[in-house]
């Protein structure tokens, strides 16, 4: 489905409402002032997600929620190589010379920035259209972003729409250049059209 402007922009307003509450969430953690904002939301279809990224064999990280209740979907966040060595160096203050080979303590943290990130849009989606929403606890996967994906989408394909919302979202913090990443919402089917029939732009 192609999905009008005031359509992308009620998504993009529902991530800025839930990176507002992800900003005060990792400001607790990270122990400093947090601030992120979505610059853009776009719709991208599933067979193309892959061109988004440069070389879709790199290897990534992934923070992946399943959703139930009265939506079904998926919320995968995907951080590239540099954004999760800024991430752990940046944010964590921690070295990181090497994604796949991180501590536990490194990769916990992460696979909860990941739950703040993904975890908070899913709330603002609860909170906005009034419908309830189970996610699941976070899966933390680092392997390739081919992978990550096939494993996120292709293996139940028939379960979900044809597209994915790309949410771009910028990580700022004093002192260091802005962080971005991206989250996809991957939707069940006719999860879109409930979510827009909701709040009245079908």
């Amino acid at each position: 489905m192609e999905l009008t402007e005031r359509q992308l922009d009620l998504l993009k307003e529902i991530g800025n409402i839930g990176t507002g509450n992800a900003a005060t969430a990792l400001s607790t953690l990270v122990n400093k002032k947090v601030e992120i904002s979505v610059p853009s939301a776009q719709v991208v279809p599933i067979s193309k997600l892959l061109f988004m990224f440069e070389n879709p064999e790199d290897i990534v990280v992934g923070v992946r929620m399943s959703v139930s209740g009265d939506l079904k979907m998926d919320v995968l966040l995907i951080l590239d190589r540099p954004t999760t060595r800024r991430i752990i160096t940046d944010l964590l203050g921690n070295p990181c010379e090497d994604i796949t080979q991180l501590d536990e303590l490194t990769a916990s943290a992460l696979k909860e920035i990941g739950n703040i990130m993904c975890g908070s849009y899913i709330t603002a989606l609860a909170e906005f259209t009034e419908f309830y929403l189970d996610p699941t606890p976070p899966e933390l996967t680092i392997d390739m972003l081919a992978a990550i994906v096939a494993e996120a989408v292709l293996e139940r394909y028939y379960e979900f729409e044809e597209n994915v919302v790309v949410v771009e979202t910028q990580i700022s913090m004093e002192g260091v250049q802005s962080i971005t990443s991206y989250m996809f919402l991957i939707p069940g089917k006719d999860c879109l059209d409930k979510i827009f029939k909701k709040v009245g732009i079908a």
